[in-house]
C-alpha cells in the first residue's frame, strides 16, 4: 500500500514519542543527535547571492547578513541557532516545519513549529487532508493545520497556506508527506541495549552486596533458635544484628557442620560483551553514522581516512536537503528586502539564486588533504570554491581577504623601507629571488 497508509498518524507518532525518549535518555542516541549537528549545519549554513549581476550581490548579501540576526519571531535567536534546531529536529523528529511570517515592523521573520502540533483536525482527516497537510486533488500540499501550543487539553487548529510554511524533511518514498525519525530503523535494537544495561546493572548491584558468614565458636545457635528466628547469645543480644554492626552488610549466622560457598559473579560475559559491541555497531549503521566516529578507537590512518569519508559523504547529503529547504527563506527574505528596501532595487531577474557553504568536512589527517588539495587546484582538476567549501569558508571572503593582506604588505614595506617578501612571501622561493637580483644589479 501507498506511503499514506503505512506511515499512518499514530505509528509515526509513536515513533518521534519514542525517538525523544532515547533522544533525552540515552547518551548513545544523544552523541548521535550531537554528531548529526555538527556536521550537517554546524555554525549554519551560510548563503551568498549569486545572481548574474555582482553589485547586486553585494548588497543583498549585507542585507541578509542584518537580516540574520533576529530571524527567529521571537528575536530571541539568530538564524545559525535556529538551524542547529532544524538539524536535531530532523534527525529526532525526522521533519520540523519553518513559518514565514513577518515582526511587529514588518520585517521578515520564521517561526518554527514542532512535529507533534501539526496534525489534522478530528472531523475532517480524510482524502484532503492527510496527517494535518491539506492537499488538492493532485496531491500537492495546499495548507498546514496546525494546533496551539499553550498546553490546554483542546487543540485549536490554525491553517496556514503552504506558500508560508517549508515543511523541512527528507522523504523516503513517493507520495510520503511526512518525516520519519532517523531512529526508526533501530527503534527495537535501542530497546535491547536499554534492556542489556538494565539486566547487567541489576546483576552488578546483586553481586556488590558484602555477605559476611559468621560461624560460632561454641554452636550456641540450636535448632529451635532458627525455627523461632531469635538467634541470641548470652547477652541477649541477636547475633545477625551483632555481627551486621560490626562488619555491616547482610550477615547470616551458622551452626557447627554447615557450609557456605558465596556465589560469585562474572558478568558481562565475554560474549555479551560481544553482542552489545554488536548491537551498537547495528544501531550506527541503521541510521547512516559510522561507529567510529560515535565511540572513537584506535585504528590505522587508511582504514580511519575510508570511515571519514563515509561519514563525511552522509553528513554532506543531509546539508544539501536542508540546504534545499532553507534556500526557501533566503529567497522570501530577499523578496522581502526588493519590496522595501530601496538599496536593493532595481533587482536582477535571477535575484533568487545563490550557493551555500556546507559545515568543515570531517578530517583526520590535515597536512596530506592540504598536499593533495593543492596539488588539484594547480592542475586544474579543482576549484577554490570546493577547496575552501570543505574548511567551512567562502572562497570570495578568502581572496578579499588575502588581497587586503598583501596591499597592507605593501604599505609597510614602503613604510619601512624593506623588501615586501621579508614581511610576506607569496612564493617560497621569492626572497631568494629577489636577493639575487639584487645582487646582479
Amino acid at each position: 500500500q501507498s506511503a499514506s497508509f503505512d506511515i499512518d498518524p499514530y505509528s509515526r507518532y509513536e515513533l518521534v514519542r519514542r525517538s525523544r525518549y532515547f533522544e533525552r535518555n540515552n547518551a548513545f542516541v544523544n552523541r548521535i543527535a550531537d554528531l548529526f549537528e555538527q556536521y550537517t549545519v554546524g555554525q549554519g549554513l551560510a548563503f551568498f547571492p549569486s545572481s548574474s549581476d555582482t553589485g547586486w550581490n553585494a548588497t543583498a548579501l549585507n542585507y541578509w547578513r542584518d537580516w540574520q540576526r533576529f530571524a527567529d519571531l521571537s528575536s530571541r535567536l539568530s538564524f545559525g541557532s535556529l538551524q542547529g534546531i532544524i538539524a536535531r529536529a530532523l534527525f529526532v523528529d525526522g521533519e520540523i516545519f519553518i513559518i514565514l511570517t513577518r515582526g511587529e515592523s514588518g520585517n521578515p521573520r520564521i517561526q518554527l513549529v514542532e512535529s507533534h502540533r501539526v496534525k489534522s483536525p478530528p472531523a475532517l482527516q480524510g482524502r484532503t487532508i492527510i496527517d494535518g497537510i491539506e492537499v488538492d486533488d493532485r496531491g500537492r500540499p495546499i495548507a498546514y493545520h496546525i494546533t496551539n501550543d499553550d498546553g490546554k487539553r483542546q487543540d485549536i487548529f490554525q491553517r496556514v497556506e503552504a506558500e508560508f510554511v517549508v515543511h523541512v524533511f527528507e522523504p523516503g518514498r513517493p507520495g510520503q508527506y511526512r518525516g520519519l525519525p532517523a531512529l526508526y530503523p533501530v527503534m527495537n535494537d535501542l530497546h535491547d541495549l536499554d534492556d542489556l544495561q538494565i539486566f547487567e546493572m541489576q546483576a552488578a548491584k546483586a553481586a556488590s552486596k558484602v555477605q559476611n558468614v559468621i560461624k560460632t565458636k561454641e554452636g550456641e545457635v540450636t535448632d529451635d533458635d532458627i525455627i523461632r528466628g531469635t538467634i541470641t547469645g548470652s547477652d541477649g543480644v541477636e547475633r545477625a544484628d551483632y555481627y551486621k554492626d560490626v562488619f555491616g552488610g547482610e550477615v547470616a549466622v551458622l551452626k557447627h557442620g554447615d557450609e557456605f560457598n558465596q556465589f560469585q559473579v562474572e558478568r558481562p560475559s565475554a560474549a555479551t560483551s560481544g553482542y552489545w559491541d554488536y548491537l551498537t555497531a547495528k544501531v550506527c549503521a541503521g541510521i547512516g553514522v559510522p561507529k567510529e566516529i560515535v565511540l572513537p578507537t584506535s585504528m590505522q590512518g587508511t582504514s580511519m581516512r575510508s570511515v571519514l569519508d563515509i561519514a563525511n559523504a552522509f553528513f554532506r547529503s543531509r546539508s544539501f536537503v536542508i540546504a534545499d529547504h532553507l534556500r526557501r527563506v533566503y529567497e522570501y527574505v530577499i523578496e522581502t528586502g526588493i519590496k522595501t528596501d530601496p538599496a536593493m532595487r532595481p533587482a536582477p531577474a535571477d535575484f533568487y539564486r545563490s550557493t551555500f557553504r556546507a559545515p568543515r568536512s570531517i578530517n583526520v589527517d590535515v597536512g596530506r588533504n592540504s598536499s593533495a588539495a593543492v596539488n588539484e587546484f594547480k592542475c586544474g582538476m579543482r576549484t577554490l570554491q570546493s577547496i575552501y567549501a570543505e574548511t567551512g569558508e567562502d572562497w570570495r571572503e578568502q581572496l578579499r581577504q588575502k588581497a587586503a593582506e598583501i596591499a597592507y604588505a605593501q604599505e609597510l614595506a614602503q613604510e619601512f623601507n624593506v623588501d615586501r617578501a621579508e614581511i610576506m612571501t607569496l612564493d617560497p622561493n621569492e626572497l631568494s629571488s629577489n636577493n639575487a637580483a639584487a645582487t646582479n644589479a
